[in-house]
């Protein structure tokens, strides 16, 4: 299986997939792994399309800047995942969600998939009504139980907003 996901990265690399200068990245089942669980623990109740969301506003972070390069990096900086700091178990317990979600992540990791949130790089849940993300942000796109958005147009690149309120 290693050696299957290994030859198709490099295969997406050689053929400009998502990003050739990110596809080094994506080489280990460590990245999809941590994927999955990011997809499962903010996402596992939105089907397919939630946790790909999930997973291309890691992959919007790790082309940016402002955030680290690695899927592995991005996930655990920080509380910008509710489930890295909230003192539970990160253990997986539903096995059909947590199949779904190591599946999904090793798609999108490991072929060019469509970014269904327009390049977001931030979300919430949709019960939250007022989060705090500054002005700086523009909504782009709502996707089962979660909103989503990017840097505002009329504003400059100056590093990710505060964030208050944990994602889900």
């Amino acid at each position: 299986m290693r050696l299957i996901i290994a030859a198709s990265l490099v295969g997406v690399a050689l053929l400009g997939g998502y990003r050739a200068a990110r596809a080094d990245s994506f080489q280990s089942q460590k990245d999809i792994r941590v994927m999955a669980l990011n997809m499962y623990h903010e996402a596992r109740g939105e089907g397919r399309l939630g946790m790909l969301a999930v997973g291309w506003v890691v992959l919007n972070r790790m082309a940016d800047r402002s955030y680290p390069d690695t899927v592995t990096w991005v996930v655990y900086q920080g509380c910008q995942f509710s489930w890295v700091c909230d003192r539970r178990s990160d253990r997986p317990r539903d096995g059909g969600a947590w199949s779904r979600a190591l599946e999904v992540a090793a798609e999108l990791l490991s072929r060019s998939v469509p970014d269904p949130t327009g390049g977001a790089m931030w979300y919430h849940a949709s019960w939250l009504r007022h989060p705090s993300f500054g002005p700086d942000v523009s909504r782009v796109a709502k996707i089962g139980r979660h909103v989503f958005y990017t840097r505002a147009e009329r504003t400059p690149s100056l590093g990710p907003p505060h964030l208050l309120f944990a994602s889900r």
